[in-house]
């Protein structure tokens, strides 16, 4: 089988995964941090935007909301943008 293929798709399949791994070292810091010090980020961001003690519990529960709606959309994006073309342009074969 000819396994001939322009440079320039070797160098597209090689960003693609390298960026598809920059993203998902990002994905999980980032959920790491959200599981594991989700207190003193929300309370961080409480202070940053001046939340009352009194709205703090609503705050924490809206917070985590958007933190877990972004990570899912973060990996829908890397997937799309990454993981996906990088699959096609592996298993591929160009004549």
């Amino acid at each position: 089988m000819n396994d001939s293929r322009p440079e320039w798709l070797e160098w597209v399949e090689k960003f693609s995964l390298r960026c598809l791994l920059v993203s998902l070292v990002i994905l999980v810091v980032w959920a790491g941090a959200v599981l594991l010090a989700d207190d003193w980020i929300i309370s961080l961001h409480a202070k940053f935007l001046g939340v009352d003690e009194s709205n703090l519990d609503r705050f924490a529960y809206d917070a985590k909301l958007i933190h877990y709606q972004f990570l899912g959309f973060f990996k829908l994006g890397a997937a799309c943008l990454f993981f996906i073309p990088w699959l096609v342009l592996r298993f591929s074969r160009w004549k």
